[in-house]
């Protein structure tokens, strides 16, 4: 089923009821993901081959679960960086890919993948994607700006000569700060 399949399903009142349990916090701001709602209803939805992923993790410094969204597209890790992984279990595995800056008419043609539709109501799914997609504003302008905003930093970063790398816990990440 693809996101935008999905959130025709159900009228706002029943996705705002749902969005209201999962993120309590949210309550202030429940008219700007409404906004969004309609405006994901007005856009053509752009082919991809990323479909969304809701995983519960549990997060050590609350001491409780959240659920996870990502994208996955089939890409495994060892595929994607095969200096850095092996044909082991971790190297099988999918790349998760970061999902909150994409284009929304992307979002609205991923699949939901199947073992999440399976293991969350979809209510739920449509509550988490709002989040998620949110994350940076409830514009999709909103969204460029900080995309814009993080690669100029990044590139600030890389150009600054006072910047030091920092190696990060795995032997392969490294940082400027």
């Amino acid at each position: 089923m693809k996101f935008k399949e999905l959130i025709y399903k159900y009228n706002w009142n029943d996705i705002q009821s749902t969005f209201k349990q999962l993120y309590p916090d949210q309550e202030k701001s429940i008219q700007g993901y409404k906004k969004v709602l309609e405006e994901l209803r007005t856009i053509k939805p752009v082919a991809t081959k990323m479909r969304i992923v809701i995983e519960d993790i549990f997060d050590e410094y609350d001491k409780k679960y959240y659920a996870h969204i990502t994208g996955k597209d089939g890409t495994l890790n060892k595929e994607s960086n095969p200096e850095h992984f092996k044909d082991d279990e971790i190297g099988n595995q999918e790349v998760s890919y970061a999902i909150e800056y994409t284009d929304w008419a992307e979002w609205l043609a991923m699949d939901i993948d199947h073992e999440s539709l399976s293991k969350y109501p979809e209510l739920d799914i449509i509550a988490h994607c709002l989040w998620e997609m949110t994350f940076c504003g409830f514009t999709q302008e909103d969204i460029k700006k900080a995309v814009a905003t993080i690669g100029k930093r990044a590139e600030e970063a890389k150009n600054n000569s006072s910047s030091r790398l920092v190696k990060g816990e795995n032997e392969d990440e490294s940082f400027h700060i």
